[in-house]
């Protein structure tokens, strides 16, 4: 073992980690030697600290023996995650990693306000934990791109969830772009928990003819699941759940998930009517602040049930969970596996499930997918290749902080780099360039083959910076607390946003008072007598 190892090893020490889990015994030799890898293991087995920890540690090394190592006005890590609430968790630990460093970390994504963005550009944290969408924005600003000529480091974690979608795709040529900027060759580590084609996203990762180690903790964690198929409607199900947890002594957090956030609404409203039993309800549509107090409830050791979607699938840290019931078929292999794994996962104890299935076809399903889990057999999913809208969408990028003219030669050898764009025919990109400049987005030479920006560039890039459909929201505010609840689609508010419908939002029923369509707001009072 040689030095830089040792005092990996210290590192994880002095953080508590005495004795380290499989997956950060196998990675941290290849990390210190600056190898771009993919770290797979079952949910609760520190892969954030795995990768992490040996970062830190090599950090504080090349800064004791470097004197000319740069301190200011330098982003060292980033650290990209699909989900803002996996931002804020991995921020809440890596934050107090930093600090015992005297490292600066800081988080940026849709729910930054505009006064601590400001305060980035003036001074840079050390590591950046951000989005994909916030990075496409970032690549944009020229201070930001100064800062990124120091990066050492790229960690995408959740790989799993980016690897099949244009979101994921859109990523890989950001990491290109990345590559192209930083004087220093970043290293990119991925992380998962669930991937059934290991190799492709191992290329994911590392881009077009670069290597990439694969690092699997191979550990076979058992699965005590049982299914039950109910007749009868929700309410049925409810009742059930009640008294599966009293008949089997279930105490502490219970996470129940369901596929949509109507099921979750509905089931959350029922239980905690039919029970006194703490109910809690967890998705996409309810507020920041609404999720993040249910999550601290569940980090403080809430016992009670908590109702979500895939809200609470991914690796956030949420304490201790003792069951996990599935409403419904969870249809895919990998998502149950994320799913029930989110108990018990202290010491690899044994995962603990209970799947309601409501049709003798669903019962089936689960059974199929239960089997295929006991096999190891997850579900291949591929790149979306040559996604010409999202390359469009990056050749205005490169232009958006200059105004001096980009080769599109150029430009095609740093998108070919991503992974999904090794295939990629010089015409294809240079049609992408004759439609844009027909729409006056940009400015294209043929004859030369560069381009330029031009005013509606911004406008353009900056409304198509997520892949994700863009839907119109409704923000809901209880008039009497005056707290932002969560929001509400365009199409229920036209269909039933009358004064004084009543509809389940966080397990809770409210009025509406008012609905002002020009600021897209709901006013709502919560209904305290059920009848």
């Amino acid at each position: 073992m040689n030095v830089i190892d040792e005092q990996i090893l210290g590192s994880f020490r002095r953080e508590g980690f005495q004795n380290l889990t499989k997956i950060q015994k196998i990675s941290y030799p290849v990390i210190s030697r600056k190898q771009n890898c993919l770290l797979v293991a079952p949910t609760g087995s520190g892969k954030t600290e795995a990768s992490m920890i040996p970062i830190l540690s090599l950090l504080e090394n090349e800064r004791a023996r470097n004197s000319h190592f740069v301190e200011d006005n330098a982003i060292f890590v980033l650290y990209i995650t699909p989900l803002r609430a996996l931002n804020n968790d991995v921020h809440r630990r890596i934050i107090d990693y930093a600090k015992r460093r005297n490292l600066d970390a800081q988080i940026r994504h849709g729910d930054t306000t505009r006064t601590a963005k400001q305060k980035m550009v003036k001074k840079p944290p050390h590591i950046l934990i951000t989005t994909p969408e916030s990075l496409g924005i970032i690549l944009t600003q020229e201070k930001f791109i100064a800062f990124l000529k120091h990066l050492r480091w790229i960690i995408i974690d959740e790989v799993h969830e980016l690897i099949g979608n244009e979101r994921g795709t859109h990523l890989t040529v950001s990491l290109e772009r990345l590559q192209n900027l930083s004087t220093h060759n970043p290293v990119r580590i991925g992380l998962s928990a669930t991937i059934g084609n290991l190799k492709d996203a191992a290329n994911f990762i590392g881009g077009t003819d670069r290597k990439c180690s694969i690092l699997v903790d191979n550990t076979i964690r058992n699965y005590d699941i049982d299914v039950k198929y109910l007749k009868g409607s929700i309410s049925n199900a409810a009742k059930f759940v009640f008294n599966y947890l009293t008949d089997n002594k279930i105490g502490g957090s219970v996470l129940l998930f369901t596929n949509t956030r109507d099921e979750a609404e509905y089931i959350g409203t029922t239980i905690r009517n039919q029970n006194k039993i703490p109910v809690e309800v967890h998705h996409g549509s309810l507020s920041r602040e609404t999720r993040e107090e249910t999550e601290e409830k569940l980090r403080q050791g809430l016992t009670g049930i908590v109702v979500c979607t895939s809200s609470l699938e991914l690796g956030l840290d949420i304490g201790s969970v003792e069951l996990v019931i599935h409403y419904g078929s969870s249809k895919q292999v990998s998502k149950l596996v994320q799913r029930i794994g989110r108990s018990r996962h202290a010491n690899y104890k044994s995962a603990k499930g209970l799947i309601i299935a409501n049709s003798g076809d669903d019962e089936l399903e689960c059974l199929a997918i239960i089997n295929r889990m006991k096999k190891r057999s997850l579900e291949i999913q591929n790149t979306h290749t040559n996604s010409l809208d999202v390359a469009a969408h990056h050749l205005v990028g490169f232009v958006m902080s200059t105004s001096e003219p980009k080769n599109l030669g150029e430009i095609y050898r740093i998108i070919k780099g991503a992974y999904p764009f090794r295939e990629l025919a010089f015409s294809d990109l240079e049609q992408c360039a004759v439609l844009l400049d027909k729409f006056r987005i940009i400015k294209y030479d043929p004859n030369s083959q560069t381009y330029a920006r031009r005013i509606k560039s911004y406008k353009y890039y900056f409304e198509n910076i997520s892949t994700i459909p863009n839907m119109v929201k409704f923000e809901v505010l209880d008039v009497i607390r005056k707290k932002r609840i969560g929001t509400l689609d365009q199409q229920f508010i036209g269909e039933f946003g009358e004064r004084g419908n009543v509809f389940i939002l966080k397990g809770t029923q409210w009025r509406i008072v008012s609905v002002d369509e020009n600021k897209l707001q709901v006013n709502v009072e919560q209904v305290l007598d059920l009848q």
